[in-house]
């Protein structure tokens, strides 16, 4: 199976620097809906045999976008974004403040975050939803290839599942609008490649 995933355009909540989970669900930003229909323009949606999309907003919207009103969307919610409770839609710069030990390097969130956060989804949990959606779309795809429409947090969980027992910390977050591509065989899984941009 080759599965390219491609995460949802860019929305108010990303551009204000906001926790977008699953808790929040807001549409695309202009900017964010102009960018996409950009990309999508060097996209091509028909080498796809399935398509499926988050039932988060942002997601359906992107997907749309990219392959048109006519294609038909699977939608399945263990491919929506982390669930992060109370912490969602509020400030990555404020909570960076107050529990920098919370975040890495780069500004994105860690496994610390449960210290302080008690209503966010468990990162095992997570996972398993990630995984249990593959799984079946493995029986169900297995030569075919595979369009995933999703999220930030999703994307690295996806490739971290397979390529780094879960570990998402090897994986940068992709741009809005960025792509990455799988290939998952019984034999190897493997990434084809990582955040590439169409515009």
């Amino acid at each position: 199976m080759e599965v390219v995933i491609l995460r949802h355009g860019t929305t108010d909540l990303n551009k204000d620097g906001m926790i977008q989970g699953s808790s929040v669900d807001p549409d695309l930003s202009v900017e964010g809906r102009e960018y996409a229909q950009k990309a999508a323009k060097n996209f091509d949606p028909s080498q796809f045999d399935a398509i499926y999309v988050s039932p988060l907003k942002r997601a359906q919207e992107t997907a749309r976008i990219f392959v048109g009103h006519e294609a038909k969307l699977n939608t399945d919610d263990r491919i929506k974004e982390m669930d992060y409770g109370q912490w969602d839609g509020k400030s990555v710069k404020e909570y960076h403040k107050q529990y920098p030990d919370a975040f890495d390097y780069r500004g994105l969130l860690t496994d610390n975050m449960y210290k302080y956060n008690k209503t966010a989804e468990s990162r095992q949990h997570f996972e398993d939803r990630i995984a249990d959606f593959f799984d079946e779309l493995y029986k169900k795809h297995p030569n075919d290839k595979v369009l995933v429409v999703c999220h930030g947090v999703v994307s690295r969980m996806i490739v971290a599942h397979y390529l780094t027992d879960g570990d998402i910390t090897y994986f940068d977050q992709m741009d809005n609008c960025g792509l990455a591509q799988m290939h998952i065989d019984d034999k190897i899984q493997r990434l084809v490649f990582w955040n590439r941009v169409l515009a």
